[in-house]
């Protein structure tokens, strides 16, 4: 089996998992109100409150790792989402500031 036919065996059993686990359909069903959540917000918008969670982020790497760098985002994020009248839940800003110091802690790394 090829590398290519491993990887998309691979990709169907997690399809099949999420699918059919109750923990599958809660990611699922937590992925898609989040979706729906950030569509809400203007991309101008979005496009600055990432920015502004970057540069938080960045800061809070500085100063206290990862964890300084997720509490500086999120910090960052409730004001930068008011000021763009957007009603983002919590779980949503979190995950949307955990995939922000992901990536601001690998360009920082590379």
């Amino acid at each position: 089996m090829s590398f290519l036919s491993t990887l998309e065996a691979d990709v169907k059993d997690i399809e099949t998992w999420l699918s059919g686990n109750p923990i599958g359909k809660a990611i699922e069903a937590d992925f898609r109100a989040a979706v729906a959540e950030l569509e809400s917000v203007a991309v101008a918008d979005l496009e600055n409150i990432v920015k502004t969670i970057g540069v938080a982020a960045l800061g809070g790497l500085a100063s206290g790792g990862t964890s300084g760098a997720i509490a500086a985002g999120i910090a960052a994020a409730g004001p930068a989402f008011k000021a763009a009248q957007a009603d983002i839940t919590t779980k949503t800003v979190n995950t949307l500031v955990a995939t922000v110091v992901n990536q601001v802690s690998a360009a920082k790394a590379a």
